[in-house]
């Protein structure tokens, strides 16, 4: 008979326990009978659990004769070699059997190789609806459960793993690549900035050479002038001392009367200059760098900023969208047109259902449409309206008064009118651009392309909703309505 000293060859590599009623596949491994017969019951189709080999039909299985035997004659000398005294520690050494290997299971010691409800050993298959171990017992209860080979499962686990893995390594390279468009964009940036800037200082510094040079010239021929002047003027003064001279001599030897014959009566008087209304025209500074800023303005500056403004009012309008408002939201004290497009405001307050979509107190309406990404612009005439209010707000803002109208509590928004003191010109029509991802609002005067205000660095984890308000009515001066305008590309 074969050698029955290694233990290994009598272990079934499904419940890691010595064969009980074992049988053999055509492969040629061998198993529980009981084992191999579970195990295929959730395996499809058919295949061994040692070599995968798959069979096309489900085996039929018989004891093997031999096995059995090979079984019975190993737990008869495991008995024996128990019952031996062992006298020394080399014995002990002699005796002590081999570690059986584990070619599908890799649980490493007996206890948890054992089932804790049932302490019968773990079969080789998982139960994926409740994530455990099943043995023999356990298996009639998890029949109809998901029940997969545990190589399988551990091939799936490392599957995730290594999916993880990939999709972690995927997102530093997309960090990295924003990264990069990130300093592309501000090199972008930069570069225009610099030249526009620039191109503005080399504006400025060559009108304040430009006002320099005028004051220079003006102060150079102010100086010639009274150069020339004062030339004149010591001319005469010359001829004046020399006749006051000869006066001074003839008095003194004659009388007064030979005086005034000489040089009053016979002697023709010098030709002189009357210097009473003579004057140099001074100019203010003040007035002059007034003229040179006026131009600097008006001939410079305003057209090369509004040049830019122009092109940024041309690339917002790019994201125009349709937008309408949503009546179920308006304050029972406004009025939404029928094509939704204008709102305004009267002094009987309505009756309405106070749905929580309505806003109570706050005189409110906002929009249907709902922006959670990407850049969106509209358009609102405020013509012909002293006082006004709008701009976005998040989905969940409290509607019904109760917290503070602020960018911190989700509103981002607009108070307009004639209190925008910035501006030189009272706006008649505002845009309202919006980039999601950048959390970045801008109002800006549609018709002139001028920045009104600007919200930066939020934080947007919501939709955002248009939001108009077009305020009281105090002495029947703003009862315009607001109006929701196309944008003209």
């Amino acid at each position: 008979m074969a050698s029955v000293s290694c233990e290994d060859q009598f272990l079934c590599s499904i419940c890691l326990g010595i064969f009980t009623d074992p049988v053999t596949t055509a492969c040629g491994h061998s198993f529980c009978n009981i084992c191999i017969n579970q195990y295929w019951d959730k395996c499809k189709p058919c295949r061994c659990p040692m070599c995968k080999e798959k069979f096309r039909s489900r085996p039929t299985l018989k004891t093997s004769t031999f096995m059995s035997e090979m079984v019975s004659e190993f737990k008869k000398k495991r008995k024996r070699d128990d019952a031996e005294p062992q006298t020394s520690e080399s014995n002990r050494k002699v005796k002590k059997r081999k570690k059986p290997q584990r070619p599908i299971s890799t649980v490493e010691n007996k206890e948890e190789r054992t089932c804790p409800k049932h302490a019968q050993p773990f079969m080789e298959l998982f139960c994926k609806d409740h994530s455990q171990l099943i043995c023999a017992v356990c298996f009639s209860d998890h029949k109809t459960h998901n029940i997969v080979p545990l190589k399988e499962q551990c091939e799936e686990e490392q599957s995730e793993l290594q999916q993880k893995i990939k999709e972690r390594r995927q997102k530093i390279q997309e960090l990295q690549r924003s990264v990069e468009l990130s300093q592309e964009n501000s090199d972008r940036d930069m570069k225009e900035g610099v030249e526009f800037f620039n191109d503005l200082i080399k504006c400025v510094q060559q009108s304040l050479d430009q006002f320099k040079q005028s004051i220079e010239q003006t102060h150079e021929e102010a100086k010639q002038q009274a150069g020339e002047f004062i030339r004149k003027l010591k001319s005469e003064i010359s001829a004046l001392e020399q006749r006051q001279a000869q006066m001074k001599k003839i008095l003194s030897s004659s009388n007064q009367f030979h005086v005034v014959q000489s040089f009053t009566l016979y002697k023709p008087t010098l030709e002189q200059n009357d210097w009473a209304d003579a004057s140099l025209k001074v100019p203010s500074c003040g007035w002059r760098m007034c003229k040179a800023v006026a131009e600097l303005q008006n001939t410079i500056l305003i057209p090369k900023i509004k040049g830019f403004f122009n092109g940024v009012l041309k690339q917002v309008k790019q994201h125009a969208v349709d937008v309408t408002l949503d009546p179920d939201t308006a304050s029972p004290c406004l009025v939404v047109s029928k094509d939704h497009k204008q709102v305004h405001y009267i002094d009987d307050r309505q009756n309405l259902p106070d749905t929580p979509e309505r806003f109570s107190d706050p005189l409110y309406v906002v929009g249907k449409q709902k922006f959670s990404s990407g850049k969106f612009y509209f358009e609102v005439q405020v013509k012909e309206k002293p006082g006004w209010c709008l701009g976005v707000v998040k989905e969940s803002i409290d509607r019904k008064g109760n917290s503070q109208r602020t960018s911190q509590n989700g509103y981002w928004k607009l108070i307009g009118g004639i209190n925008l003191h910035n501006l030189w010109s009272v706006p008649q029509k505002v845009g309202v651009f919006v980039n999601y991802e950048e959390g970045m609002i801008c109002f800006i005067d549609a018709e002139t392309s001028a920045v009104i205000h600007m919200y930066t660095d939020c934080c947007f984890t919501e939709p955002l909703l248009p939001l108009l308000n077009p305020c009281t009515n105090p002495c029947g001066i703003n009862g315009a309505p607001l109006i929701i305008t196309p944008v003209n590309v």
